[in-house]
């Protein structure tokens, strides 16, 4: 039987943005990648911050990684007054009709990047049973989520305990657990008391 009980009343939707620890007043948002004629891009690695690669002109063509600013769902686990998040993309800011990645949820490649995968389970399954990714936000006072609150100084902390950093790669702004700059996440809140995306 899993100890984590899920509560919609305290799920929330919000943007999410990377506070740099140098420079903590700039703030910059986080979204996801989509396909684009890179080759290298798969779609939905989580970035923050600009690159040389969106919509840049390089070797007479253009490299054409698609960012959506996205919005994300954080469900709300609780086990012994600690809270957990599944988190999942809500849906583009601008409903853009290329974005397909609504209800996928966040979680770590092999090689610690932060990325947004497909989802069988519904909204609110039994995480451990299912081995889902859970996030902690350090920091986070639960009382201050309402709509429109802007939360900073965050810590997202990964279930293998790793706090996220930022990893500039190949001049692209990734979001990683294994390595990069240390920075802290801060939430606009969106919408409060969310069952699912």
């Amino acid at each position: 039987m899993s100890s984590y009980e899920f509560q919609p009343a305290k799920s929330f939707v919000a943007k999410l943005y990377w506070q740099p620890d140098d420079a903590p007043g700039n703030v910059s948002a986080v979204g996801d990648t989509g396909n684009g004629d890179s080759p290298f891009t798969s779609g939905g690695w989580l970035h923050a911050d600009e690159d040389n690669y969106t919509n840049h002109w390089a070797a007479e063509h253009v490299i054409a990684r698609r960012k959506f600013r996205t919005l994300f769902w954080f469900g709300g686990y609780e086990t012994d007054g600690e809270w957990d998040f599944e988190i999942r993309a809500a849906q583009d800011e601008q409903n853009h009709p290329h974005w397909q990645r609504r209800n996928h949820r966040l979680d770590v490649s092999r090689n610690g990047y932060l990325a947004l995968y497909s989802a069988s389970e519904p909204a609110g399954h039994d995480p451990l049973a299912a081995a889902s990714m859970l996030w902690r936000l350090e920091g986070l006072d639960m009382a201050k989520v309402k709509v429109g609150a802007f939360i900073a100084n965050l810590r997202l902390v990964s279930l293998h305990g790793k706090i996220v950093k930022r990893l500039v790669e190949d001049d692209f702004p990734y979001l990683s657990e294994e390595q990069g700059q240390h920075g802290c996440l801060a939430l606009k809140i969106v919408r409060t008391g969310c069952a699912a995306p």
